[in-house]
């Protein structure tokens, strides 16, 4: 049976409660747990659920749907909401409520182009999976700072293989594939490969350069960005960057948009609103 998506976000996207059917240890730092919930399964590609650790928080995760009515998501460990959640095993409840925002527009493009990094990547695999079966190539850099940390590399390599496009793998230490930055990589295949669109989610400092890439080689490209959210819905302003929020304007937003905003890939801000610097790390 096919359940409708909710009209409203406070009304029909209230917090259901839903059981860990397995866990899965992705990365020393990493960890997926999948769910069953028809709502969040129909979740599209960059959408993110309000994912709440009983008693502790409530933390955005993207939202991988997985089939059959179920549902991945992927935590790295972070803040307290974050290591909550790592310590929950097969069985145990969690609460979800959305799915909330922009999604990635799925083109009708031949070919595109997918730069996904960290955590990032779950979103693009989502993506990948939603493009590939429609016919379209699809071309990947997957970048981690070692390959201890590299999320969904061979699902990601064997459907983008299978599409008829490029994987490239980078490595900050070249402990796997090509060491150096996921943007050298995109850069060579930008100047080198004709693509109808790129898509990129992970470090913002990366993604801004992504962004630049596209820009100089005048293709449209489309970011998933990050930000502290505590609502989900647009109403605390938390996640404000210029005069958008990420969790209702976005968080995917076109390229040409991002260029306009001063603290892209340069600010973020922390939970009590104040502006500090982007890191690479």
């Amino acid at each position: 049976m096919t359940v409708p998506l909710p009209k409203s976000p406070f009304l029909a996207y209230s917090p259901r409660i839903v059981q860990i059917l397995d866990v899965v240890d992705e990365t020393p730092t990493i960890k997926s747990f999948r769910f069953r919930d028809a709502i969040s399964a129909r979740a599209k590609p960059g959408q993110f659920g309000m994912v709440w650790a009983p008693g502790v928080d409530e933390i955005p995760l993207s939202l991988l749907p997985s089939g059959k009515g179920e549902v991945t998501i992927t935590v790295k460990r972070l803040g307290e909401g974050s290591r909550a959640l790592m310590q929950k095993t097969s069985g145990e409840l969690i609460g979800i409520r959305g799915p909330y925002g922009r999604a990635f527009r799925c083109t009708d493009g031949r070919s595109v182009l997918i730069v996904a990094g960290g955590t990032g990547t779950v979103p693009m695999l989502a993506l990948l999976r939603r493009l590939a079966p429609k016919g379209v190539e699809c071309s990947v850099v997957l970048g981690a700072t070692t390959s201890h940390e590299l999320l969904f590399a061979s699902e990601i390599q064997r459907v983008s293989i299978e599409s008829g496009g490029t994987f490239i793998i980078t490595t900050d230490d070249g402990s796997a594939g090509t060491k150096g930055l996921a943007t050298d990589a995109t850069k060579d295949l930008l100047y080198t490969k004709s693509f109808d669109r790129v898509y990129t989610c992970g470090p913002e400092i990366m993604m801004k350069k992504v962004v630049d890439l596209s820009e100089e080689t005048h293709v449209p490209v489309e970011a998933g960005l990050e930000r502290i959210f505590k609502c989900g819905a647009g109403v605390c302003g938390s996640c404000c960057i210029g005069p958008y929020l990420v969790c209702k304007d976005g968080p995917v937003f076109d390229g040409h948009v991002l260029k306009e905003l001063l603290e892209f890939g340069r600010a973020t801000r922390d939970s009590s609103g104040r502006r500090i610097p982007i890191t690479r790390s």
